[in-house]
């Protein structure tokens, strides 16, 4: 019997029941497929936590078991899971429609205490509790590990709620009660990943219930979030500066320090000989940060592929530093689009000048690749303005020599809440077709990918 199973569902379920289908491109820029099969970077986080205060725990990819075995009986796989409290993440609201369906199964099966947690379960946490009484607690925020240590503690030894921060729960009157919103930590050194405690949940977990999507094996690759927040307000991002501080009640970076990346790039690397991708643009947090961390990464290099991501264009001195991180770097960037007024309108305010130098830098440097990612929805883009990303890539393969990638996808399925674009639509010329949590569980359900989102613009529909 587990403490606690953290669950990850499909964005839809029963997908397999959809046959007629169209989910177009709505997830090829990401690992895993249209189901949304990948579970979030928390559930490391989390589950080692526990497991460091003693509890046992197991992560379930039900999704990734739904995918790669078509035929999954769902009901005996969560009848198999025993446990005393069942964790779901509803972390993208894309999974506002599978989440909660498979909470609703498991108290079916074991009448258990229900948590779910994630931003968007953080933004929706009233219209969840009111509208589906079978999830007991929501967890708020975007660092929750202490918060859910207390809560399952609560649960399991019969005590009250009222007292732990950052929850959102029914009471036993059946009135939905919410704490204080109190725990934003400033560090993350505390609340990092131990993969000797991960290797552990999956050894217990079964390897093909803990696969972190379908597809892991296939296409490996292994993560370290770097620090929690933004300093940029890019409009449709549920992760920006605004949506932080206004959803999340951060006001500032919540950074680990480079020891503490240093060491989980240690474990990572020596159990996983897979690429490696660092989350955040680590210019955030200066030039003395960036020249530690790749001092201490240096003196230990891996035979690994390394990925490391930019909100905006480095110099040629903070590019020297990245090339002291190992012997093959590949390095990201999202101008979201060629023409520079959208781009400054969308949130990223630099020209196309400086973007084709640091891509003249990278190649001349000895950089693996530069991937570029644009997008189809933003602000003043119309159908004219989409066509000329071909053209631009091709000025942009010249300059890098070959060593380039571009990616286009559309912004889909939705703008996330908690956005500036979502909060002030009219402002940035969105028309909302979904606002409520219930109202984006039907979008998901619809035949055709388009008839998913959850917006049109000004200059398209």
């Amino acid at each position: 019997m587990l403490d606690v199973a953290f669950i990850h569902a499909p964005s839809v379920y029963d997908f397999r029941r959809l046959r007629h289908k169209h989910y177009g491109p709505i997830s090829d820029v990401i690992p895993s497929t249209p189901i949304f099969d990948m579970y979030p970077y928390g559930f490391f986080s989390l589950a080692s936590y526990l497991e460091s205060h003693g509890y046992k725990t197991g992560i379930y990819n039900v999704a990734a078991r739904m995918v790669n075995e078509p035929r999954l009986d769902v009901k005996r796989l969560v009848r198999g899971i025993k446990a005393r409290v069942y964790a779901l993440d509803i972390h993208w609201l894309v999974h506002a429609h599978g989440a909660i369906e498979l909470a609703r199964l498991i108290k079916e099966v074991h009448e258990r205490p229900v948590i779910v947690g994630g931003l968007s379960a953080t933004i929706y946490w009233r219209e969840i509790l009111e509208s589906y009484p079978w999830i007991d607690v929501v967890v708020r925020g975007d660092t929750t590990e202490p918060v859910l240590l207390k809560t399952v503690e609560a649960i399991l030894d019969g005590k009250e709620l009222k007292n732990i921060p950052n929850i959102a729960y029914r009471n036993s009157g059946g009135k939905v009660k919410a704490t204080s919103f109190s725990f934003i930590p400033a560090t993350l050194d505390e609340y990092r990943p131990h993969y000797d405690l991960i290797v552990r949940v999956f050894a217990r977990s079964g390897i093909s219930n803990a696969l972190p999507w379908s597809g892991f094996f296939q296409h490996p690759i292994t993560a370290i979030i770097t620090y929690k927040g933004c300093k940029m307000n890019c409009v449709t991002c549920g992760g920006s500066s605004y949506a932080y501080s206004k959803s999340f009640m951060r006001r500032a970076l919540a950074v680990k320090s480079p020891k503490i990346i240093f060491e989980e790039y240690k474990e990572i690397t020596e159990r996983f000989k897979s690429p490696l991708f660092f989350v955040g643009d680590l210019q955030f947090l200066g030039k003395k940060f960036i020249e530690e961390l790749f001092t201490l990464i240096s003196s230990e290099k891996q035979d690994v592929e390394l990925f490391f991501e930019f909100f905006t264009p480095p110099s040629r001195d903070i590019l020297k530093l990245y090339s002291k991180a190992g012997e093959r770097i590949f390095l990201q960037i999202s101008p979201e689009s060629p023409d520079e007024n959208i781009r400054k309108r969308f949130g990223r305010t630099y020209n196309n000048s400086s973007l084709l130098k640091f891509l003249s830098n990278a190649s001349s440097m000895g950089f693996e690749r530069v991937d570029l990612y644009y997008m189809v929805g933003l602000p003043l883009q119309t159908p004219e303005n989409v066509k000329i990303i071909g053209d631009f890539f091709e000025k942009t393969y010249n300059i890098a020599k070959g060593r380039i990638n571009s990616f286009c996808a559309p912004l889909a399925p939705f703008i996330d809440p908690g956005s500036l674009a979502f909060n002030m639509p009219d402002k940035f010329g969105y028309r909302l077709l979904a606002r409520s949590f219930n109202e984006h569980r039907k979008l998901l359900l619809k035949e055709n990918w388009y008839e998913m989102l959850n917006y049109e613009t000004s200059w398209m529909n």
